[in-house]
């Protein structure tokens, strides 16, 4: 086991136009804007797949390449995990052509472009996929053969099931792991601007700071938010804490900063009936003293802080479990070999098996795309008492995610939109409540994705629980304009 150098044969330019080819190329437009050429790019690597002019391996090492554009930590984004279907590429063709045809070249206009080519057009689920997924929801992980045993199918009618989740419904399988565990912390900075200052000098700053993980501001709103992840918390978080206090200052009216205490995401697929979501019942009377009996299973991944034995080849693993909590050791292992790892099967499932003896993973379905076309984030400033209570309540909402700190709780959710306003309700009622400081919502924003873990952390080099990365390095304040 051990790294290759990953360093060979890539890109020397970090933004100009990935050198690739595609039937297509004359349709793209030339522009000089890296964030712009950013969703160029990803259009380009798509319709390269799409027309086989790009083989999977080629187009992987081209979203390598993207990613080292600043743009990414805004909007993180691999064409090649986009099904590949007629549908998208032909919307992508046509959105090209307006782009070019009304000289319409602004990041704003591109990346719309790009994103609602890949809009998933409302498909029935059939009761046999559905069931499938009520297995999922409940284990993620669950074998084919155990699946088929439970629902007595085939395990291939399963795997068909399954492929169809996958492309028709677009669900994932992924998974939360506990960073704490490997000397990382996880921390969230929610906060508006105030009036004089230039948003996009500030996102460039962000953007370019090594220990982003995700960036989030929309027109839609004031309040935006900023993840991080920060290693050695006992040596650098004191450097990071003055940064944030610092930069809040001079940019922010609002600042809160919240440090992970613990995670969780849930599905009730329950409320799902001949393909309508009914409203959950908790939200007549949604913070009853008692905590309402949904069942069993474990739904929060507590931190528990560092795990001397859990170390980066851990963390490797673990990441890939993230995009994908269903790969198989094999799969796993060439992915990450693509990234200079050389860690073989056999390793690969040992280190799943340690991750989940220890509970330092949770897998997770996502299951947005099954008519829950509404999503909202809040940030709740609160007591321990209403952080819990407030907890029992959201889980039985269709979809949930969730971040605990100290601070309170944040919440990621999708509804159906005939439900919106009243799950939106339910959330802005807790301002009312003693014990609730702030709520602060983020409209139509589902959680989206970030960096990944591996590529955030590929720099970092790891011995004896410690990583290489010195206190001065992880000081925000030199990345923004003064």
């Amino acid at each position: 086991m051990g790294i290759k150098d990953s360093t060979q044969d890539k890109p020397q330019s970090r933004f100009s136009p990935i050198d690739i080819e595609t039937p297509y190329d004359d349709l793209i437009p030339k522009v000089t804007e890296p964030s712009v050429q950013f969703y160029l790019d990803a259009m380009r690597i798509y319709l390269g797949i799409c027309a086989g002019s790009l083989t999977m391996d080629e187009a992987v090492n081209a979203v390598e390449h993207l990613k080292l554009n600043p743009e990414y930590v805004s909007y993180p984004t691999n064409p090649t995990l986009v099904p590949i279907r007629e549908s998208f590429k032909n919307k992508v063709l046509e959105n090209l052509k307006t782009l070019s045809k009304f000289n319409l070249l602004t990041r704003d206009a591109v990346r719309s472009a790009y994103t609602f080519a890949f809009l998933m057009e409302e498909t029935p689920i059939t009761q046999t996929d559905f069931d499938v997924l009520k297995v999922l929801a409940i284990n993620p992980t669950i074998s084919l053969v155990k699946c088929a045993e439970i629902l007595q199918m085939a395990p291939r009618t399963v795997a068909r099931a399954l492929d169809r989740l996958r492309e028709r419904h677009l669900v994932r399988y992924s998974a939360i792991l506990d960073y704490t565990a490997f000397n990382i912390q996880s921390a969230m900075l929610f906060f508006t601007l105030q009036e004089d200052v230039n948003w996009e000098e500030v996102e460039q700053g962000f953007s370019e700071y090594g220990f982003t993980k995700s960036l989030l501001k929309t027109t839609m709103t004031d309040l935006g938010y900023v993840s991080f992840m920060i290693p050695n918390r006992d040596r650098n978080m004191s450097v990071f804490h003055d940064s944030i206090r610092s930069v809040s200052s001079t940019y922010f009216d609002y600042s809160s900063l919240h440090y992970q205490t613990g995670s969780g995401a849930r599905s009730n697929l329950s409320l799902f009936e001949n393909g309508q979501w009914t409203l959950a019942r908790v939200v007549e009377s949604p913070f009853e003293e008692r905590i309402p009996e949904i069942d069993k299973l474990p739904v929060l991944l507590i931190c528990k802080g560092i795990q001397p034995e859990f170390g980066a080849t851990e963390l490797a693993v673990g990441s890939q479990l993230q995009l994908n909590a269903r790969a198989p050791p094999s799969k796993i292992s060439k992915s990450l070999f693509a990234y200079g790892w050389d860690i073989d099967p056999r390793r690969v499932s040992q280190v799943i098996n340690k991750l989940n003896s220890r509970s330092l993973i949770l897998p997770y379905v996502a299951v947005s795309g099954l008519g829950l076309s509404s999503n909202f984030c809040f940030e709740i400033v609160c007591n321990e008492a209403w952080r819990d209570r407030i907890l029992a309540t959201i889980v039985t909402f269709p979809w949930t995610m969730y971040y605990l700190s100290s601070r309170g709780i944040i919440v990621w959710s999708s509804v159906p939109a005939n439900h919106q306003v009243e799950y939106y309700q339910v959330f802005r009622a807790l301002q009312q409540m003693n014990g609730v400081e702030i709520v602060q919502p983020i409209m139509t924003i589902s959680q989206r994705g970030s960096r990944s873990t591996i590529d955030l952390t590929r720099n970092w080099k790891y011995k004896e629980g410690v990583w290489s990365v010195k206190p001065e390095d992880v000081d925000l304040r030199q990345y923004l304009p003064s």
